[in-house]
């Protein structure tokens, strides 16, 4: 038919004027820009041999991506390093978790000097699909309020919040984050960055930074660094060195630390045991030593996937008690539902239950 068209169109120039007229032109321009695969239909096949070539490479460094990823979980300090902040919730770790999560801690302590003491902690983060699944609303107990309760008992500080994730690679987690805290009712706001390295395959180290402004015009700076070392197939051994700066409490406490030495042993698939002293101390008025820690904690899961129950005898010097001997205890129920990510990675809690190695 196209062949017939333009042989006749050739031997009839009167006719080309009169089919060509500016309706029929624009009539055919609409067609191709409508129907484009019509009008492309027979076109060289090198673009298409291109675009696959494109997709191969694209799924090539996707592929490289992942070996890369495993690769740095499969290093055995890494995978200590997982399942010891997975198990005993590190602040550091439940920091990074972009899925749904709902925590519930109730608490019973005694001590000598400080006689009975029961609290609750509540922590609620919850993933907006609707926005990416970079997005999560956190609500509850501040982390970045101070030190974990295990060695100091602050009250906690209420907050509600969005936080945006914006980078997660195996080295580098970067977010942001945004929100109300309700004790000094003011808004915050500002970022979180974690690097992590390898230091052959039984040491890391990790650092983490975090910043926030305040409505009322105070600063609060986080700052922990994390040295990372594999004694063996079920002991892992972590010192760690956390200072933070508060501005409502700089004339105070000035730059507090906390510098922990941690011994976390794997008990069995669902128990185990972290030893731990800690000192914690202030620079303002002047520097001085706030308390001194040795703990014990004994943390298991139960038959319920979701409870889990915790047993930490543990002796202070403290200087709200002129550094006097100060045995105590805590006794803990966790209520937990949600996802944790770093299952997907575990591979040798599934496979090598009966005789575990990192």
């Amino acid at each position: 038919m196209k062949i017939h068209v333009f042989h006749k169109l050739n031997n009839n120039k009167e006719d080309v004027s009169g089919a060509l007229s500016p309706g029929f032109v624009l009539l055919f321009v609409c067609f191709l820009l409508i129907f484009p695969p019509v009008a492309l239909s027979d076109s060289d096949p090198i673009e298409e041999q291109i675009e696959q070539r494109d997709d191969v490479a694209v799924a090539s460094d996707d592929k490289a991506l992942l070996d890369r990823h495993k690769d740095y979980v499969d290093t055995q300090v890494q995978r200590a390093s997982m399942w010891a902040d997975s198990f005993f919730v590190d602040p550091n770790y439940e920091a990074e978790q972009a899925n749904s999560q709902f925590r519930f801690r109730p608490e019973l302590y005694y001590s000598k000097e400080d006689d009975f003491k029961f609290g609750a902690r509540v922590r609620a983060r919850i993933n907006l699909p609707n926005l990416g699944r970079r997005v999560s609303l956190v609500v509850g107990a501040d982390d970045d309020a101070d030190f974990d309760e295990s060695v100091d008992d602050s009250p906690d500080e209420g907050i509600i919040g969005l936080q945006f994730f914006m980078k997660e690679s195996t080295r580098w987690n970067t977010s942001l984050s945004v929100g109300v805290k309700f004790n000094d009712f003011a808004g915050f706001v500002g970022p979180r960055a974690r690097y992590t390295g390898v230091l052959g395959q039984k040491g890391s180290y990790r650092f983490t930074q975090t910043i926030r402004w305040q409505t009322n015009n105070y600063w609060q700076f986080n700052t922990r660094l994390d040295l990372n070392r594999v004694i063996s197939d079920s002991l892992f051994f972590r010192q760690t060195f956390d200072g933070r700066w508060r501005g409502e409490r700089s004339e105070k406490e000035g730059y507090r630390t906390r510098i922990s030495s941690f011994l976390t042993q794997r008990v069995g698939s669902v128990s185990g045991l972290q030893y731990e002293f800690s000192t914690i101390f202030h620079t303002e008025p002047d520097t001085h030593v706030d308390e001194y820690v040795v703990a014990v904690r004994y943390r298991k899961r139960t038959k319920r996937d979701w409870l889990y129950y915790e047993i930490i005898p543990q002796i202070s010097f403290e200087d709200e008690f002129d550094y006097t001997f100060n045995p105590g205890i805590r006794l803990r129920l966790e209520f937990f539902y949600g996802g944790d990510k770093t299952k997907e990675f575990w591979k040798r809690e599934l496979e090598d239950e009966e005789d575990f190695r990192w």
